[in-house]
């Protein structure tokens, strides 16, 4: 890092993620001295040569030797052996393609948990968690300040673009083939996604759950630091294109109704208290950088509970907004 600003490696770079990882860092005014941008190199993830950058370089090129940071956003069963390059050298190693798994990266929200990022900065692997989990830990965090979290249910709402661009197309492309009386096909989804829900986001996992599920639940208590914070989690993929939706039921350990957790989350950081209207939607945070909550009121089928809807743009703030606040935080740890 110099005063020019900083070298920054993308692995994946024309990816959906990898283009809106570019625009939050120019957007943020990150000053970036270099760009270093990888990928396959034939075509765009939508297909879309155009969408190329000139500078574009193929993966079996890249080169991290002086790197500042290092954003992987895939492939995911690469994501180790980047990590791996990246730490050699001495870059700071983003991960945001949920790869790294088990392998001790550190996963941050930085509203929630930035206090982590210090203790990591040494080793320099940071990695983000699902959406679902960000959106959930920005919310909770403050509730359990509050008056403690005693337990938590969640229905989560998954868009086709939790799939990617591929889950994205499907879509697009059953809702035409339904509209003009076309048999339809699954590809990407196990069933028909256009038009219907699918409750089952994900590979089986122990225990009843699914991926998905398995995923917000274990990263929602690892950013909270709550292990043993009683959350299920039910996943259901939705015909919607862009926007993840969290229906969430919050019982806690001592009196908050709804007015008060009103005052709790109006000032908590990275949270967009919504308090008119019907929303907000998963049309409405598309390109947001917050984490949106509305419809808060209270539960009175406990002593103390709340039932809340929290709704997130999961490419933006769910991934890579995220993924440069951390970025910028272990910067400033490195001096």
């Amino acid at each position: 890092m110099n005063e020019d600003g900083i070298i920054v490696a993308i692995v994946g770079a024309v990816s959906e993620l990898g283009r809106e990882l570019q625009d939050v860092l120019d957007t943020r005014g990150v000053v970036v001295a270099e760009w270093r941008l990888y990928d396959t190199t034939n075509q765009a993830e939508d297909g879309d040569t155009s969408a190329l950058p000139a500078d574009l370089l193929p993966l079996d090129d890249v080169e991290l030797e002086g790197v500042d940071v290092l954003f992987i956003c895939g492939p995911a069963d690469s994501a180790r052996e980047w990590s791996e390059r990246g730490r050699e050298v001495g870059a700071l190693v983003v991960d945001v393609s949920q790869g790294l798994g088990d392998s001790g990266a550190t996963l941050i929200v930085p509203e929630v948990n930035a206090d982590a990022v210090a203790d990591a900065a040494d080793r320099g692997v940071f990695a983000c968690p699902v959406p679902g989990a960000t959106a959930l830990a920005v919310t909770l965090k403050p509730l359990d300040e509050a008056a403690t979290l005693r337990r938590v249910v969640v229905t989560a709402l998954e868009p086709a673009s939790y799939r990617g661009t591929a889950g994205v197309d499907e879509l697009a492309t059953q809702t035409r083939q339904l509209l003009t009386g076309e048999s339809v096909e699954p590809v990407v989804f196990p069933h028909r996604v256009a038009f219907n829900l699918i409750p089952r986001v994900g590979d089986d996992m122990p225990g009843g759950r699914v991926r998905g599920e398995w995923d917000i639940e274990t990263q929602t208590r690892a950013v909270l630091g709550l292990p043993d914070l009683p959350l299920t989690v039910t996943s259901i993929h939705v015909p919607t294109f862009y926007g993840q939706g969290y229906a969430v039921s919050v019982e806690t350990e001592r009196p908050l109704d709804a007015t008060a957790a009103s005052d709790v989350l109006r000032g908590a950081p990275g949270v967009l208290l919504v308090e008119e209207g019907s929303g907000p939607t998963l049309a409405d945070v598309v390109g947001s950088d917050a984490t949106q909550v509305g419809r808060l009121r209270d539960d009175p089928t406990v002593p103390y509970g709340l039932a809340l809807w929290v709704a997130i743009d999961g490419l933006r703030k769910g991934a890579a907004v995220n993924a440069v606040q951390i970025a910028e935080r272990a910067l400033r740890e490195r001096g």
